[in-house]
C-alpha cells in the first residue's frame, strides 16, 4: 500500500505501511515520506511510539530529539529506541553501548553501575510493562524484545552494517540483520502500545528523563505541528 502525498494517517496505517518496507541497515540520508514527519507529530502519541515512526521513516533527527529526552531509566524505551537508531546509522559501538545500559536497567541496576548502585524499587517497578505484553509487570522490555522469541543474535552486525554496493559482504547477512531490527523495532512497538496506548499524549512531560534525574518536564520546547504547543 504506497502512500500517497496528501492523505492523514492514523498509528495503525503509517505502521501498517512505514513496518514492512522500512531500510534499518542503511538509512537514507533523509526521510523516506518528508510531508509524514509533520503528520506523525501531530499524532502526540507517547514520545516511544512517535520516535518509532520516524524511525520507520528514516526521519532519524526528528526520531533523535525525542530518544535523546528519554536517556536514563525508567523511560528504558526511549533509551533501546536509541539503541536500535544507531545501528540504523551503522553505528554499532554506541548501539550496544546503549543496549548495556538497558539490560543493566532491566536488571535493577544504576546504568554503568552494575553491581555497585541499585535503582530505586519506584524506578525500577516504572521500568516494568503492563497488560498483555509486560506480564502485568513481571516481564522486562529486554526479556519480551529479544528472548520470547529466541536468543539474541549480534552476528556479523558490523560487517553487513558497514557493506556498500559491489562489496563483499554476504547480502544474505545483511538481510538478516535488517530483519531482525525490524523485528525488534516491532516488539518494542508492540510493547509500548501496550503500555502507554496510542491515544493521544499532549502532556508529554512525564516521559522525559534523564541520566541521574527523576522524571522532569522539559518545558514547552517543541511545536507539533498545527495542534499548538504540546508539552514535552
Amino acid at each position: 500500500m504506497p502512500l500517497q502525498h496528501g492523505p492523514t494517517h492514523n498509528f495503525a496505517s503509517l505502521l501498517k505501511t512505514l513496518l514492512p518496507t522500512a531500510n534499518l541497515v542503511h538509512a537514507p540520508p533523509h526521510a523516506r515520506h518528508s510531508y509524514l514527519t509533520s503528520q506523525i507529530a501531530n499524532l502526540s502519541l507517547h514520545p516511544a511510539l512517535e520516535a518509532s515512526l520516524h524511525i520507520l521513516n528514516a526521519d532519524l533527527p526528528s526520531a533523535h530529539f525525542l530518544v535523546r529526552h528519554m536517556s536514563g531509566p525508567p523511560a528504558i524505551e526511549g533509551m533501546i529506541l536509541h539503541s536500535i537508531l544507531h545501528r540504523t546509522e551503522g553505528d554499532f559501538d554506541n548501539a550496544r553501548a546503549w543496549m548495556r545500559d538497558v539490560e543493566d536497567a532491566c536488571e535493577g541496576w544504576v546504568p554503568k553501575k552494575k553491581g555497585k548502585a541499585r535503582l530505586e524499587e519506584k524506578i525500577v517497578g516504572a521500568t516494568r510493562g503492563g497488560g498483555t505484553c509486560g506480564r502485568e509487570g513481571e516481564q522486562t522490555l529486554v526479556g519480551y524484545v529479544y528472548y520470547n522469541s529466541g536468543e539474541r543474535e549480534d552476528g556479523n552486525e558490523r560487517e553487513a552494517g558497514s557493506s556498500r554496493p559491489n562489496s563483499n559482504v554476504d547480502v544474505d547477512a545483511e538481510t538478516g540483520l535488517e530483519e531482525r531490527i525490524r523485528t525488534e523495532l516491532q516488539h518494542v512497538i508492540e510493547w509500548c502500545r501496550d503500555k502507554f496506548g496510542d491515544q493521544t499524549w499532549v502532556d508529554a512531560s512525564e516521559a522525559w528523563v534523564r541520566p541521574g534525574e527523576e522524571v522532569r518536564s522539559m518545558g514547552n520546547d517543541m511545536v507539533s505541528g498545527g495542534k499548538g504547543w504540546r508539552m514535552f
